[in-house]
């Protein structure tokens, strides 16, 4: 098995980061695997027995659980104990037999994560999403019901064309390639490319030399995904559709200067939603939100939050 502990590309995120994000040598997230059918999954976990909750960070199409664990580190100061995946294809999770996954594996494996948590503890499971992570988030609590709030920062359905084209490298891509690849899906599943190819990177941060930190880690924005499992991103339904989605309540984080992923492209999921929630503009963010001052405001709401769950 590999750890972060034994490489360091992931310390170039503390250079552009406020120092109550940036991990510390003194104060490391530990490292541990999962074992999950074929695929040993790597988690980060920031423990803490008092913690009145277990909050599950879901990186996106970017990232991995070292580099998304770094919004956990607020949380962890304030009490709570997280835990961040490294989604399958991404960081250093295994796959040892290089299987060709649909992306509903994704949200089959948080779920069963989510159920083995709680047979360590009872303690109420929180879902944490950032970009992609955010839908990942809506569509693990509408399959299982064990989910006692949901935290993200965009809704983006990916069955809409106005997010397809948001999300997508250019129109060719996400009016011609996308369809293409299920018309040929027998040829194209297999084929594996770039992430940098297929969505808009450079845009994760408004900082360039930021953004291209995340596209040239080859555990997160450097890494490869094959066709079958973005196309069955594309395309694929959640459990239960938002208008009869009535059960953990969410809090939606729109950074305001999402250049990405803007209010226009979450807001009409966010609205077919019928479980309690709330919707927070993050002032002067950017897709991954750490400007101020939006990052003080989502600190805020998210204490808030879990407080009011708590209570």
């Amino acid at each position: 098995m590999n750890y972060y502990s034994e490489t360091s590309y992931w310390k170039k995120y503390n250079l552009f980061l406020p120092e109550d994000l940036q991990y510390k040598d003194n104060k490391l997230p530990t490292e541990e695997y999962w074992q999950w059918k074929d695929y040993a999954i790597h988690l980060d976990r920031m423990k803490n027995a008092d913690s009145p909750f277990k909050v599950i960070i879901l990186h996106g199409a970017g990232g991995n659980g070292r580099v998304i664990g770094l919004f956990g580190n607020f949380l962890h100061n304030q009490g709570y104990e997280y835990v961040a995946p490294d989604l399958i294809g991404y960081g250093l999770t295994k796959n040892p037999k290089n299987v060709n996954i649909d992306y509903s594996v994704w949200i089959d494996c948080i779920s069963d994560f989510i159920d083995q948590e709680l047979i360590k503890d009872s303690r109420p499971i929180i879902l944490f999403g950032l970009s992609v992570g955010g839908m990942l988030a809506y569509q693990v609590a509408a399959k299982n019901k064990n989910v006692k709030g949901i935290i993200v920062t965009t809704l983006a359905d990916p069955r809409s064309q106005k997010v397809k084209d948001d999300l997508a490298t250019n129109m060719f891509l996400s009016r011609i390639g996308l369809p293409l690849s299920n018309a040929f899906k027998l040829i194209l599943d297999s084929v594996k490319l770039p992430i940098k190819w297929l969505c808009k990177m450079e845009k994760i941060t408004n900082d360039s030399n930021f953004s291209k930190v995340f596209s040239n880690d080859k555990l997160a924005g450097g890494s490869k995904v094959k066709l079958r499992f973005l196309r069955t991103y594309m395309n694929f339904t959640p459990a239960i559709e938002p208008e009869n989605y009535t059960s953990a309540p969410l809090l939606f984080l729109q950074p305001d200067k999402d250049n990405w992923t803007t209010l226009a492209t979450s807001k009409p999921f966010y609205d077919r939603l019928n479980c309690p929630k709330k919707l927070v503009l993050l002032e002067n963010c950017g897709h991954a939100p750490y400007e101020e001052p939006g990052l003080t405001t989502m600190k805020t709401e998210i204490i808030q939050f879990l407080e009011s769950i708590k209570s």
